[in-house]
């Protein structure tokens, strides 16, 4: 429960400092039942089927990456973009949510 109330913490700091959103490529029902499920409270932005917002950042499910052998689907992660449009950071893991400290740092450094 500690880590819980920890990540909540990290990512409201994060929403101080940046716009922070969540893509999907279910359809919107299934997002908004994920949304309600998960209890997050960032917009989730859906991608198309050809999962042209996950390719864009490299953030697909490929060989050599959590969720690698599945295909049509974004992989798990994160990817911080700066004002400039320069990527930051880009991490694929389906743990993503334990980075958030490292989230703030990288924030905190632009």
């Amino acid at each position: 429960m500690t880590q819980l109330v920890e990540l909540e913490k990290s990512m409201a700091a994060l929403r101080q400092l940046a716009e922070i959103y969540v893509v999907n490529v279910d359809t919107p029902e299934n997002s908004r039942m994920l949304k309600r499920l998960t209890g997050i409270s960032v917009p989730v932005l859906l991608d198309s089927n050809a999962l042209a917002v996950s390719r864009r950042y490299d953030m697909h499910a490929r060989p050599g990456v959590p969720m690698g052998g599945m295909r049509g689907v974004p992989a798990m992660g994160f990817v911080i973009v700066d004002g400039r449009g320069i990527v930051r950071v880009q991490r694929s893991h389906l743990f993503f949510g334990q980075d958030a400290e490292l989230m703030l740092k990288t924030l905190r450094s632009l």
